[in-house]
C-alpha cells in the first residue's frame, strides 16, 4: 500500500489566501468539498430550498480581523494544517521505520575496530607453563556478524507491514474525522447566524410594536400599559440579540481550533439563504450501507490490520522459539606485536565461524500467552468497531431521514406565522386586535424561523454524519492558486 503524504505545511498560506478570495462565490457544492469514493451514493437532486436569508455584513468581527468562509474552505484548511493530522502523519513515519528495521534484522551486522594490548610480566603458554612475557599486539580489524532466527524474522517483517497499512488507514481515518468535525462546527456556526438573523428581526419587530403602540396612543384609543410593555419586550429583543452575537461568536471560535486560526479571527459564513444539502441518495437501504460502511470505512480497515498484526507477532514467537538460528561471522584483520627485542611486521589475519543451534528459552510461555491474549484483544477491538459503525449508519440515516421529514414542515410554520402576524398587525392598527395577540404572532414567527434554520442545519449535519459513517468522506484535491498579495492573511498558530 502507498501512503501518501499531506501538502507541505507552506501551502497553507496559499490556502488562507482562497479562503479571503472566494467570500463571493456560489453556495458550497458539495461535488467539490466532499468528494465520494465509490460506490457512487450522490443523489440525483438536491432537495433544496429555503426562505431565510442569512446576512453577514451586520456582524461585526471581535476583536480586529473578520473573515467569511465556506464550507469548502473550511474543509480544505482542516485537511491540511491540522495537528491531529500531522501526529497521523508521523505515526505513518514511524511505521515505515519499525518496518525497515524489521527487514534489516536479516542482513549482517558490520564492526570495525583496533585492539592494542600490552602484557608484562608473566603468562601461561599453550600447556599451562608460566613464563615470564613482555610484549605489544596491534590487531586492526572489520567483524562481520550475522546472526538470523528465519522464521522470527519473516513473521516480524509481516507484522510491520501490516501495521505500517494500519497506520496508514489510521491517517486516512484522522483526515476523514478532522473534515467532518470542521463541517458540522461549520453548520453550528450557519445556526448560530441565523439565530442572529432571527434575533435581529424579531428587534425589528419589537421597534415596530413600539412605534405602532405610540401611534395608537397618540390617536387616543391606545393605552399606555401598551407602550411600556412594548419598550419591555423591546429591551428583551436586545438582550436576545447580543446572547445571539456571543453564541456566535464562540461557534467561531470552536470552528477557528479546529482549523487552528488565530482566535481573534473571527469566521463568518458567507451570505445566502439556508439551504439543504443532500450528500447521500435517500433510496439507499440500510443493508446497502451497512455493507458499504464495511467496506470502506478506514477506521475498520485500521484495526483489522492491526489485528493481522497481532497474529503475526504471535507467530513469530512461536517460530522463533521452533527454527533455529543461523550464525556466521567473518573478521579479516591485522596483526603486529613488539617484543623488548623483536619487531614483527604487520600481517594478515582471518577468522571464519559458522554455527546452527536452538536457544530454548523458557520465558518463551508467558511471550506466547501474552501474545496470544494481545491476539485475542485486537479481534475482540474488530468486533467492537464493527457493532459502532452499524450503530453509527443506523443514527445517522435514522438523523437524516428524520430532519428530512421536518424542514418542509417547519417552512410551512414559518409561511403560516408570518401570514398571521401580517392579519394581527393589521387588526392591531385597527384596533380589533389585543397587544398581547400581536406579541404572540411576534414570539411563534420567531419561533418557527428557529426551528426552520434548526430543522434545515440539522439536516445538513446529517447528512455530513451519514457520508462519514459510510467511510466515503475524502481529503479534498486542493488546487493552490499563488497568494493575493493584497489579501489580508490570518493569523495562524505554529505547529512547532
Amino acid at each position: 500500500m502507498a501512503v501518501t503524504m499531506k501538502p507541505p505545511m507552506r501551502f497553507i498560506a496559499f490556502m488562507l489566501a482562497s479562503l479571503t478570495a472566494g467570500c463571493i462565490s456560489d453556495p458550497w457544492d458539495p461535488d467539490a468539498t466532499l468528494q465520494l469514493g465509490p460506490p457512487n451514493v450522490k443523489p440525483v437532486r438536491q432537495a433544496s430550498n429555503g426562505t431565510l436569508r442569512l446576512d453577514n455584513s451586520r456582524i461585526g468581527p471581535m476583536y480586529r480581523e473578520r473573515l467569511t468562509v465556506d464550507l469548502e474552505s473550511v474543509t480544505r484548511v482542516a485537511s491540511l494544517d491540522n495537528v491531529g493530522i500531522l501526529e497521523a502523519q508521523q505515526q505513518v513515519e514511524a511505521s515505515h521505520g519499525q518496518l525497515e528495521a524489521a527487514a534489516a534484522a536479516v542482513l549482517p551486522m558490520v564492526g570495525p575496530g583496533a585492539a592494542l594490548t600490552h602484557l608484562q610480566g608473566v603468562n601461561t603458554d599453550a600447556f599451562g607453563i608460566m613464563k615470564a612475557a613482555h610484549f605489544t599486539i596491534l590487531n586492526p580489524a572489520i567483524l562481520v556478524h550475522w546472526a538470523v532466527n528465519p522464521g522470527q524474522v519473516y513473521f516480524n517483517v509481516v507484522a510491520s507491514k501490516k501495521r505500517l497499512l494500519a497506520s496508514g488507514q489510521q491517517e486516512r481515518s484522522v483526515v476523514m474525522q478532522t473534515v467532518q468535525t470542521a463541517a458540522l462546527q461549520y453548520y453550528d456556526l450557519v445556526l448560530a447566524q441565523a439565530r442572529v438573523a432571527v434575533s435581529r428581526e424579531a428587534l425589528a419587530e419589537a421597534q415596530e410594536l413600539l412605534r405602532l403602540a405610540n401611534k395608537r396612543v397618540d390617536a387616543g384609543f391606545g393605552l399606555p400599559v401598551d407602550v411600556t410593555r412594548s419598550r419591555a419586550t423591546l429591551a428583551g429583543r436586545q438582550q436576545d440579540l447580543a446572547v445571539a452575537l456571543n453564541g456566535f461568536y464562540k461557534a467561531s471560535v470552536k470552528l477557528g481550533s479546529t482549523l487552528y486560526l488565530d482566535p481573534t479571527v473571527t469566521l463568518v459564513p458567507k451570505s445566502g439563504a439556508l439551504v439543504a444539502k443532500s450528500l447521500v441518495r435517500d433510496d439507499l437501504g440500510i443493508e446497502q450501507m451497512l455493507t458499504i460502511a464495511v467496506e470502506w470505512r478506514p477506521d475498520l480497515q485500521s484495526v483489522r490490520e492491526l489485528a493481522a498484526a497481532a497474529g503475526a507477532d504471535t507467530s513469530a514467537i512461536i517460530w522463533g522459539a521452533g527454527m533455529p538460528t543461523l550464525e556466521a561471522g567473518y573478521q579479516p584483520g591485522r596483526l603486529k606485536s613488539w617484543t623488548p627485542g623483536t619487531t614483527y611486521p604487520m600481517k594478515g589475519q582471518e577468522i571464519n565461524t559458522t554455527s546452527i543451534g536452538w536457544l530454548f528459552n523458557p520465558a518463551i510461555f508467558g511471550q506466547s500467552k501474552t501474545a496470544g491474549a494481545n491476539e485475542q484483544i485486537a479481534a475482540l477491538e474488530v468486533r467492537r468497531l464493527f457493532q459502532q459503525v452499524g450503530d453509527q449508519v443506523v443514527i445517522s440515516a435514522q438523523d437524516s431521514a428524520t430532519n428530512a421529514s421536518l424542514f418542509p414542515i417547519a417552512k410551512q410554520q414559518v409561511t403560516a406565522a408570518e401570514e398571521a402576524l401580517r392579519i394581527t398587525r393589521e387588526n392591531f392598527e385597527v384596533g380589533t386586535a389585543l397587544f398581547l395577540d400581536l406579541l404572540q404572532a411576534q414570539d411563534a414567527v420567531n419561533q418557527a424561523r428557529l426551528n426552520y434554520a434548526t430543522a434545515i442545519t440539522s439536516y445538513n449535519q446529517a447528512q455530513v454524519n451519514l457520508l462519514a459513517a459510510l467511510g466515503l468522506i475524502v481529503q479534498p484535491d486542493v488546487a493552490f492558486a499563488p497568494p493575493d498579495r493584497s489579501s489580508t492573511r490570518p493569523k495562524v498558530r505554529p505547529v512547532n
